[in-house]
Formats: C-alpha cells, structure tokens, sequence
C-alpha cells in the first residue's frame, strides 16, 4: 500500500485513496481492498485535512468514513467532486440511516454499509472495478 503523497499511479491501476481517522481502520480496508487483486492500488489518509491534501488527478475513486471530527464524510466526498469531478466516491460507514443514504444518493455518492468481512471487502473491491470502467467510458 503506498503512503499519502508517495505519487504512485501505476498507469494500469486503479488508484484508491481511504479516508479515515482511525488509523487500523484505514490500513485495513486498504490492505483488504489491495488483496482483491493486482489492478487496486490503495493510499490511505488517517484525517480530512490529509485527505484534501493527497488529492490530485491520479485519484480514480474516494472511499471515505462518515464519522470524522474535522467534517463528516459526505462533506468530505462533496469536496473531492470539486476537485476531482471523474472520481468515484464511495461513503463507508456502519450507520444504516435511511436519511443518510438518501442523502449520499443525492450527491452521487455510493453508500457501503461497514461490515467486517472479507466477502464485503471483495464486494467493495468488485463495485469500485466496475464503477471507475463505467465512468471511463
């Protein structure tokens, strides 16, 4: 997995960046996402402020948590439309609030409910391959 800021983009890869502020939680969904297969290659971010920091062209897909002290998620993703309008944007979190759904629906933002398996890690790894192929055609 590559450091914020390490410029990787492989020309073949997916580049993936995961917001959250729980370090372990970061690392986690990015290692799991990275074990998904050779074309995912993930930076993690552990604040918002990183995240919006980290952000440049290279950027195929956003995956961030709702729960973050500096601003909540879907704030956060609406900020990386601005700066990356083509990026798929994926809210990842474990509340199951109907509004908030409906809501990240509305900003054309992807809600995965967190749950910790590796079945769902190869579901949210399968959904970014087909939405960033999608958005590039």
């Amino acid at each position: 997995m590559a450091p914020v800021g390490d410029g990787g983009g492989n020309a073949s890869a997916i580049d993936v960046l995961v917001v959250d502020d729980e370090p372990q939680m970061a690392e986690l969904v990015g290692t799991y996402l990275e074990r998904t297969g050779d074309d995912l290659e993930v930076a993690t971010a552990t604040s918002v402020g990183q995240g919006l920091d980290a952000l440049d062209d290279r950027f195929d897909c956003v995956v961030s948590d709702y729960h973050m002290p500096q601003m909540d998620g879907l704030t956060f993703l609406e900020r990386v439309r601005e700066r990356l309008p083509d990026a798929v944007r994926i809210l990842y979190t474990s509340d199951g609030d109907a509004e908030l759904m409906i809501a990240a629906r509305d900003a054309d933002v992807d809600y995965v409910h967190k749950q910790f398996s590796t079945k769902q890690y190869a579901a949210m790894a399968t959904h970014i391959r087909r939405r960033t192929a999608a958005d590039s055609v």
